[in-house]
């Protein structure tokens, strides 16, 4: 029951986010829609934090390919027909990994220049929320690709401050 609520709320928050014409999305279609922007993204911090950068992209990069291997989950596009397909993808579509390094990301940007917080989250939800318009990922994926990424960035921030000569990844929740 909870399943067959959430797949028709994905479904429904999909529909109208996809087939709704958004000329603030389509201008940044040939940017935002290629794979190796969400790695720029991703790495983008890397001149104020580098190894908090590479370590949580690293991460975040395996954990989105080690969980599109287990779900392998098929693109809206290529399971609904009604799916308006606005851009290419590669691969299996759980989790987002356009949502996972932009909100990775933002976290480390955010943390290094506080004030601008709400930026770097709005950049991030306008790259995820892309991925729902151009019919590539559905909700859920942006939503646990958000969440791996944030989570991500977070647990290595706070291991990084802790012990930044070992680097100990043993953080407790």
């Amino acid at each position: 029951m909870i399943f067959a609520f959430s797949q028709n709320l994905d479904l429904t928050i999909l529909k109208n986010v996809n087939g709704t014409d958004e000329p603030w999305f389509d201008v940044m279609e040939p940017l935002i829609s290629k794979d190796y922007f969400a790695i720029i993204i991703g790495i983008s911090p890397v001149f104020i934090e580098p190894v908090q950068t590479l370590y949580a992209a690293g991460l975040t990069g395996a954990e989105v390919e080690l969980f599109k291997e287990i779900f392998k989950r098929p693109r809206p596009y290529e399971s609904y027909p009604w799916v308006i397909k606005r851009a290419t993808a590669s691969g299996y579509s759980m989790p987002s990994g356009h949502a996972a390094m932009s909100f990775e990301a933002a976290y480390i940007w955010s943390e290094r220049f506080p004030s601008l917080w709400p930026i770097f989250y709005s950049i991030a939800a306008y790259i995820s929320l892309s991925r729902i318009y151009y019919g590539v990922h559905y909700p859920s994926d942006v939503l646990i690709g958000a969440l791996i990424g944030y989570l991500n960035a977070s647990i290595i921030s706070k291991s990084v401050k802790s012990d930044p000569i070992t680097f100990n990844l043993s953080y407790n929740f």
